[in-house]
């Protein structure tokens, strides 16, 4: 019972995070698209994501916030053995927030429209970096981080970050193709296809190299009842990935391809955290080692009672209020 608040906290935390990934995700990957997609494209495009980009980042706020407070150990070490990917993610989000503002005044919009996809670009690599890193067992010695600022970088965290990137621009593509219509949609349904291809491959290299990269991590896959739970999350995984392949070949249901994207990432998700369970950080610091004091914890779940509901109740909201599809010919908002 004791250990109960700090699991309860890192229930919170993994769903602020996912939500993160899966919301704010598709906007990043919409955002990557810029790089490959035409002027008038880039003003329907920026019109589809619109101001939910706002409040879609209100969940990495939540998901740091929770770090920060209820696991202060995991919040160190973390920062410390990513720093670099952390910053790259935070300098991403920074970049598309200024380059879409500047776009709307500026005569040069190619520009701060390359901009926008180059930002959206580094924040996903980022974000994929952070996952590799921590997926890659960072070295923890008497609750502190011994390794150096690069050890993130290696084959594994990059192919990880590689298929992140793949992942955000797949959801990109999806939502794409369920906000557009018209001859845009067409190439929104093309564009899903070639990610969602990459993304296959990229799931199946990670896959690959992972365990054979990291022995400690193929030890713990090999442990009851990890050697269940992970192959079960990763094979659903797999068939979402077949499932939205399959959907973007056959262009038959405009919503089906970004809630099939969105199962590939809580899949994955799920198969990431069965492997390190009971593990934070794997495989050196336990949640419950990793929590601040019970009493803290304690006090913490009131704010989130108060703050939880109006967060959801602002998603919600401002998804009804900004769904109309659009066509790229005419675009409606400042975006």
């Amino acid at each position: 019972m004791e250990s109960v608040p700090a699991y309860l906290w890192f229930a919170l935390f993994n769903i602020s995070l996912a939500l993160f990934v899966i919301l704010d995700g598709a906007d990043l990957g919409v955002g990557a698209l810029f790089l490959a997609a035409r002027e008038p494209e880039r003003s329907a495009m920026a019109e589809a994501i619109g101001p939910l980009w706002y409040a879609n980042e209100t969940w990495l706020v939540i998901a740091g916030t929770a770090l920060f407070g209820a696991f202060p150990l995991a919040y160190s070490v973390i920062l410390s053995a990513l720093y670099i990917p952390v910053m790259m993610l935070i300098f991403g989000l920074m970049l598309r927030a200024v380059s879409v503002e500047f776009r709307n005044h500026s005569a040069h919009k190619a520009f701060w429209g390359a901009a926008f996809g180059a930002g959206s670009l580094l924040a996903i690599l980022g974000l994929g970096c952070v996952f590799g890193g921590i997926l890659g067992s960072p070295r923890v010695e008497n609750g502190l981080y011994a390794g150096g600022p690069w050890d993130w970088l290696n084959v594994p965290s990059c192919l990880i970050a590689a298929g992140t990137a793949a992942a955000c621009i797949m959801l990109g593509a999806a939502s794409l193709v369920r906000t557009t219509e018209g001859a845009f949609l067409n190439r929104s349904w093309r564009l899903l296809q070639v990610a969602a291809s990459v993304a296959a491959g990229l799931y199946v290299a990670s896959l690959a190299v992972l365990p054979l990269a990291r022995t400690q991590v193929a030890d713990a896959w090999a442990e009851p009842p990890r050697v269940f739970l992970v192959p079960f999350f990763l094979l659903a995984g797999a068939f979402c990935l077949v499932m939205t392949l399959s959907n973007s070949l056959r262009r038959t249901n405009e919503r089906a391809p970004l809630r099939w994207s969105a199962a590939v990432i809580l899949s994955s998700w799920g198969a990431a955290l069965a492997a390190a369970f009971p593990c934070f950080v794997p495989y050196s610091v336990s949640i419950a080692g990793a929590a601040a004091p019970r009493s803290s914890l304690l006090f913490m779940l009131i704010g989130a009672g108060a703050v939880y509901p109006v967060i959801i109740a602002y998603n919600v909201y401002i998804r009804a209020v900004f769904s109309a599809k659009v066509s790229g010919d005419e675009p409606r908002s400042k975006y």
